[in-house]
């Protein structure tokens, strides 16, 4: 780095290239480092006149001025052609990649200048321009990091001169209009708007908005007679998202006269002489405040309060596609104060005027208040209350797929940090910069389409008896919302005493064991496994003691372990007859014991059949018939175990939302995580006793070859321990999983636990299906996208044989091999994932569908 700053010490002291003068210039910007005389740099650089030239000034190598060395940039003839009568800017101005220079111009007129790829600032007696690599530089360097015209332009100058001494002239303001002006007339370019007769007076509303491919456009990728197909209108529906965003707020600065849009309505946002049209005419009679049944959500509280003292502008609301996150033409507009239904209703009404099928679904994360047959996304929903939940909710509604309406906040997240180079701007050209980014923002997502379809898993579901009445209460809500709905508990909640009750008459009936000296084999095991129990609940109630326990509370469980002690050595004699061999087993224990030491009620072995066979103390004579009693009773204990942890978890549950919705302030709040500790604590021990039975269970199993059991119980892991509404936040609902012990043995039992369970089949129903119809809208949305990029193909390739002018031609022609290959690459990586598709039809859809039947897809 630092030889460079130096002249080659094998360097010649003549030029380079002619040998007849010294060589004092270098070129920073050419490969070519040779030092060269005056004359034969200029020549070098007639093609290449921006270059930056460095002089040697004996000592050091300074930066040399063009017009130092006499160099003319001449337009409107060939290189090394000479005009006759030239007219020659001495001053004139060009911005380009390598920083801002001052040249000599020699031109006349400013489509001279275009065509030497230089945008002019004026059209008369042009002195400023800026080229055409550095406006294109600008444009996807501010797609990309959303990088201001401010930061940029004086980046382009500090590259000119980084010390200030010798700064360039201003032009910012020079440049500020010519981007404006590219960025406008690129759009008219790239729409055809100079293929079209009309030319860009004749542009429509809307007409430079890039469209989603994938979704449903009449005139465009929808096939003959859609209109009729009223058996299945459903695959033809446009989804839609609507949204605002505050982020995007401009100041109050200039005005519509002295800064107007040049899009007037041709793109993204709304015409806007006519929507201040309709807020006068309409801002007086719609109801100023309005009440939220739902909960206190700021897009309805705050509706007139947002923005404040200098906004002309709070945000922006808009429509996009609600599948695909494309902005829909016509569809975005300022908002004045908050999220008021006078400028949502304008957007989403101006959006239908643009070539809409007739059949919608539309979400809006309010839109409980907005429209009561709407959908809310489902990111917004846990906002809202319950009733929202299960009334508002994609997940439970028919014929929309795995749509999740949360396509804005994504196009927010991607222009968000516009806000703070917008806000400064006028109206117009803040207007004219988010239309900008708004189409790039499509026009990636349209090439990138492809990558954006794809196809999951199917769920599969266990059976229950009350399936096939569960589906006929589905069914009929689906076709009749007036009906119950099956997503929506009948039951009252459980309240804090029921469970307090519940928790106490469990713990009474686990100390009620009573042993009989006269008992069969059967009741001898059942007693013992009785025992086993309570040595366990004693265990528990020992550590709850804890250090600072009272007299009381020690005399208690003193008298539970007197109790249980008596019981134990009352059944240990009924053991001897029927495992004899357990007295060896506890003779060798009384021996490895030190002299004078008791052993504890709770660590007395009872050397239960399971645990004897795994020391081999067995009588093979006696001893199967406990054996078998031990299976069964271990069998009915295994279930009965997994039956008070689902009781437990649905406890678990309903504390949560009794928590969330009642326990305000510290005192509540403790009493709630006081009796929610209570119940986890429940949830543990059972978890923990399951797994002792089911290793138990095991081993008398394998001694007797029997082991259809497992077909209905599993070893329990740590996962498999949650509820029926266990959040997890890497999952969508749609892909969540039930644990397998909501699966078994779910007959019967109590009401609570069969609506809880009736709920989730409801919901995983609702999941399948949505699966289904997912896969059926990918498979269209893939014709409809090649479709789009077929028509466009054959529009271009129209455009390019009725247009005369060859750059014309050659950019239609262009174009139509762009969309070309987009549809080629469609085609090549859609064809794995159609076969991966199941063929599913939407005839196949119908309300009488078996959702059971339905197999499992892999992907």
């Amino acid at each position: 780095m630092l030889q460079l700053e130096a002249l080659p010490s094998d360097a010649p002291k003549n030029c380079a290239t002619c040998g007849l003068d010294l060589g004092r210039f270098r070129c920073l910007s050419c490969m070519d480092a040779r030092m060269l005389c005056k004359t034969c740099i200029v020549d070098m650089h007639q093609a290449m006149p921006l270059h930056k030239i460095e002089v040697w000034q004996m000592l050091f190598l300074f930066p040399c001025l063009k017009r130092a060395l006499g160099l003319v940039i001449q337009l409107g003839h060939w290189l090394g052609d000479t005009c006759s009568l030239p007219t020659v800017v001495k001053s004139f101005v060009i911005i380009d990649v390598d920083g801002i220079f001052t040249v000599q111009m020699a031109t006349e007129r400013h489509h001279q200048l275009l065509q030497s790829r230089l945008w002019p600032a004026t059209t008369i007696y042009p002195q400023t321009a800026a080229t055409f690599r550095i406006l294109h530089l600008f444009q996807v360097l501010s797609f990309m990091s959303k990088i201001s015209i401010y930061e940029f332009y004086h980046t382009l100058a500090r590259l000119a001169d980084n010390t200030g001494m010798h700064p360039p002239p201003d032009r910012y303001g020079a440049f500020l209009r010519i981007i404006r002006e590219w960025r406008h007339l690129q759009a008219m370019k790239q729409f055809g708007r100079g293929h079209e007769p009309g030319g860009i007076e004749a542009t429509q509303p809307g007409e430079l908005a890039l469209r989603c491919p994938a979704c449903p456009h009449p005139r465009i990728n929808l096939p003959d007679g859609w209109a009729n197909n009223t058996k299945n209108p459903w695959i033809y529906r446009l989804f839609l998202a609507i949204d605002a965003n505050f982020r995007l707020r401009r100041l109050n600065v200039s005005s519509e006269e002295s800064d107007p849009s040049l899009n007037h309505g041709y793109a993204y946002f709304v015409e806007e002489k006519k929507f201040r049209s309709h807020l006068e005419t309409y801002g007086a009679v719609i109801l100023i405040e309005e009440k939220s049944t739902c909960n206190n959500h700021d897009a309805v509280k705050l509706v007139n309060s947002r923005g404040g003292q200098g906004a002309a502008a709070t945000g922006v609301g808009a429509v996009v596609c609600g599948r695909h996150d494309m902005k829909r033409p016509l569809s975005v507009g300022d908002l004045q104060k908050g999220e008021r239904y006078i400028n949502m209703d304008y957007f989403a009404l101006s959006m239908l005027t643009c070539d809409t099928p007739p059949w919608l679904v539309i979400s809006y994360d309010i839109a409980c208040q907005w429209h009561k047959n709407l959908f809310i996304p489902k990111f917004h929903l846990p906002a809202h209350i319950l009733p929202c939940h299960n009334n508002f909710s994609f997940n439970y509604s028919a014929k929309v797929g795995r749509t999740d309406g949360e396509a804005p906040e994504q196009g927010w997240a991607a222009t968000n940090a516009l806000a703070n180079s917008t806000k400064e701007m006028g109206p117009g050209s803040r207007r004219d910069t988010l239309d900008n980014h708004f189409g790039d923002y499509n026009c990636a997502h349209a090439q990138h389409v492809v990558k954006f379809i794809s196809f999951e898993d199917a769920l599969c579901r266990e059976h229950s008896t009350a399936i096939d009445e569960w589906r006929k209460i589905v069914l009929l809500w689906e076709s009749d919302h007036s009906q119950v709905n099956p997503f929506a508990p009948l039951l009252r909640p459980v309240t804090k005493n029921a469970v307090h009750l519940e928790l106490a008459q469990e713990e009474k009936e686990e100390t009620s064991i009573e042993i009989c000296h006269d008992v069969s084999p059967s009741e001898f095991i059942a007693q013992g496994l009785q025992l086993e129990e309570a040595q366990v609940r004693l265990t528990d109630d020992i550590k709850e003691l804890g250090t600072h326990s009272t007299d009381l509370q020690r005399m208690r469980v003193q008298q539970q372990v007197n109790c249980i002690l008596r019981k134990i050595e009352a059944w240990i004699e009924v053991q001897k007859v029927y495992m004899p061999k357990t007295s060896l087993l506890r003779a060798k224990d009384d021996d490895q014991r030190p002299p004078g030491t008791e052993i504890h009620a709770t660590k007395i072995p009872l050397y239960l059949p399971s645990a004897a066979l795994r020391l081999g103390a067995t009588d093979p004579a006696a001893q199967t018939s406990v054996i078998k009693d031990e299976r069964r009773l271990r069998l009915t204990q295994a279930h009965d175990t997994l039956a008070t942890l689902r009781e437990h978890l649905l406890l678990k549950s309903y504390l949560v939302i009794w928590r969330q919705r009642f326990s305000q302030g510290q005192r509540y709040g403790t009493k709630a995580n006081t009796l929610m500790h209570r119940v986890e604590m429940k949830i543990r021990a059972d978890a923990a006793w399951y797994r002792h039975v089911y290793a138990a269970l095991d081993v008398v199993s394998t001694h007797l070859s029997q082991h259809e059991w497992k077909n209905g119980l599993s070893p329990l892991k740590a996962e498999d321990v949650r509820g029926l509404d266990d959040y997890n936040e890497s999952l969508s609902e749609g892909q969540r999983t039930l644990s397998w012990i909501w699966k078994t043995q779910l007959q019967g039992g109590k009401e609570g636990l069969q609506e809880a369970l009736r709920i989730e089949w409801c919901k995983s129903c609702a999941h399948a299906q949505h699966w289904q119809e997912e896969c059926v809208l990918l498979t269209e949305e893939m014709r409809r996208v090649q479709t789009t990029f077929q028509y466009y193909t054959g529009l271009w390739k129209d455009r390019g044989k009725n247009v005369g002018l060859p750059g014309a031609r050659a950019y239609a022609l262009k174009q139509e091999a762009l969309w070309n290959e987009l549809n080629a690459n469609a085609c090549e990586q859609w064809n794995s994932l159609k076969e991966m598709l199941p063929s599913a039809s939407p005839e196949a859809l119908d309300s009488e569908i078996d959702l059971d039947s339905l197999p499992h897809y892999s992907s």
